[in-house]
């Protein structure tokens, strides 16, 4: 009987935690539009277009943004306070969406320079045409800031989540890396 008024004493002092607010689609997705864009077009030409990736890839970047395996000041926070079943309803929203059409635009000679560092760096043996399936993002028609940005985190080590990247972009210089960018959001 002491143990059990002992154990009621301890549980009166114990300070509830409050319950987690409900997963909410439609608000975690006005909250990744803050950036992302309400049309799919982002706010910043180093944000990615998220609407109409490849719903794998999605799911694992916000796993990886979660686990730090992809580090970013803004989307780490962000996604680790997702559960895995919350990632992939997001993940699968913005799969489910169609591809925004962005303006891009080429210098002269980044078809040529893009091609050569694409095929030296066999790039479309995972990537094809540059359209994405399943684990491997679209490429065509991304955010040109974003694809240089991302392939320099690559070549300077500081996006660790895929290894076999950062040998492939560390082969290409930065004029190189600059007409890639271009083209391939010029598609």
């Amino acid at each position: 009987m002491k143990r059990m008024v002992l154990v009621a004493a301890l549980l009166a002092h114990v300070v509830p935690v409050p319950a987690q607010d409900g997963f909410d689609l439609q608000k975690e997705v006005m909250l990744c539009a803050g950036c992302h864009g309400q049309n799919g077009i982002p706010v910043n030409p180093e944000y990615p277009i998220i609407r109409g990736q490849e719903y794998f890839y999605l799911f694992t970047q916000l796993r990886d943004y979660a686990a730090a395996r992809r580090d970013n000041k803004i989307m780490t926070a962000v996604a680790a306070k997702y559960s895995r079943d919350e990632a992939k309803a997001l993940a699968q929203h913005f799969a489910g969406l169609t591809w925004p059409a962005i303006q891009s635009t080429t210098e002269d000679g980044d078809q040529q320079t893009a091609e050569r560092a694409a095929a030296g760096g066999q790039c479309s043996a995972c990537h094809g045409t540059w359209n994405g399936n399943s684990n491997v993002p679209r490429l065509m028609g991304q955010m040109p800031g974003y694809l240089r940005t991302t392939m320099l985190d690559f070549k300077n080590e500081v996006r660790m989540n895929a290894p076999d990247k950062i040998s492939t972009m560390q082969k290409l210089d930065d004029a190189t890396i600059d007409a890639l960018a271009r083209y391939l959001s010029s598609l």
